[in-house]
């Protein structure tokens, strides 16, 4: 007999493209945000980690012209580019069409910087965030959403309930290189957000 996951995928119309999203378990609602040129399947481990789907209904999706999701109509007739505006518009949208109510919004790299964006513009429709990688110093890349004043305690001050965790010996994709090693940092941080409000 077949073992299934408890993983179920879907197709939902945000914005004029057929996103595909992933989604398991039940609770406050947890948007995982893909890495560059990657999909939803960097979540896999959080998305059948019983003890999270437990709490959290983990919704991981595939941006527009990215893994399972198809592009907007007449998508040839202009050049793609991922603006920040753009990045920020699809999320939300995402979140909206699914009806998430005050989701956490988790991203690794690309998606961990943009979180601090969402938190910079939507900190009152969202639970919080968790940043993976989403330091300003990255080879190749500079945050400059680390100088904004709702994010840079030191540049202003810290945003009630700001927490970071220097994960020693993760990789810049902890999710999936080594979840076993990962999953405790995130539970902590999962316990943090599942708190009363």
């Amino acid at each position: 007999m077949p073992q299934y996951e408890s993983i179920v995928g879907r197709y939902a119309a945000v914005e004029g493209c057929r996103i595909f999203f992933e989604e398991a378990g039940g609770g406050i609602p947890l948007l995982c945000l893909h890495t560059a040129g990657a999909d939803s399947r960097q979540w896999r481990h959080v998305l059948n980690d019983a003890d999270i789907t437990r709490r959290f209904r983990v919704i991981a999706f595939d941006l527009p012209y990215h893994g399972r999701s198809t592009p907007p109509g007449e998508w040839w007739l202009s050049r793609y580019r991922l603006t920040t505006r753009a990045y920020l518009d699809i999320i939300r949208a995402v979140w909206q069409t699914l009806e998430l109510e005050r989701p956490v919004v988790m991203g690794c790299s690309m998606g961990g910087a943009i979180v601090l964006k969402l938190a910079a513009e939507y900190q009152d429709e969202l639970r919080g965030i968790i940043g993976l990688e989403a330091s300003a110093h990255a080879p190749g890349r500079y945050n400059d959403f680390l100088h904004h004043p709702a994010i840079h305690g030191g540049e202003l001050c810290a945003i009630p309930g700001c927490r970071m965790t220097i994960m020693r010996g993760m990789g810049h994709f902890p999710m999936i290189e080594n979840y076993t090693a990962f999953r405790p940092f995130l539970a902590r941080e999962l316990d943090y957000m599942a708190s009363p409000l």
